[in-house]
């Protein structure tokens, strides 16, 4: 039988991948979905609010609503329209992450330097806000 691999939280509130064709047994606890295998549980990830969670630390980061972006894959950040590209020279039909407005002042510094440093550019990182700092070697470290 194929695999089928899931990414879960395990009990030490951790990411883990496990293989559906494992699974005992599914229920339900309080709208929360459990999946069982031999004594273990593992919890299906539920809301954006999980995912931002347990990613921020892989490397992505929300930078509108209805996203979390992968920093690692942006390659050209567009200010006038707000948008993240994964590619050098997007066009039409290049996909696409939106900034909200309200993050755009911390996300362009951060994102140019991103980008220069996964576009293998010279721009110099040197963040001026601690905060900034913190982030952005953490994302270059890893």
């Amino acid at each position: 039988m194929e695999e089928r691999n899931m990414t879960v939280i395990n009990e030490d509130f951790e990411l883990e991948s496990i293989n559906l064709y494992d699974v005992d047994f599914i229920e339900t606890d309080k709208r929360k979905i459990i999946y069982f295998i031999g004594e273990k549980k593992y919890y299906q990830i539920t809301t954006k609010s999980e995912l931002d969670q347990f990613l921020y630390n892989e490397g992505f980061e929300s930078l509108d609503r209805p996203n979390l972006v992968n920093l690692s894959k942006i390659r050209k950040f567009d200010e006038d329209l707000g948008k993240v590209y994964f590619v050098e020279k997007p066009n039409e039909k290049s996909t696409f992450a939106t900034v909200a407005k309200i993050k755009y002042k911390f996300v362009s510094d951060i994102i140019r330097r991103i980008t220069s440093y996964n576009n293998d550019t010279n721009t110099v990182v040197k963040p001026e806000n601690e905060k900034l700092k913190n982030k952005l070697w953490r994302y270059l470290r890893q």
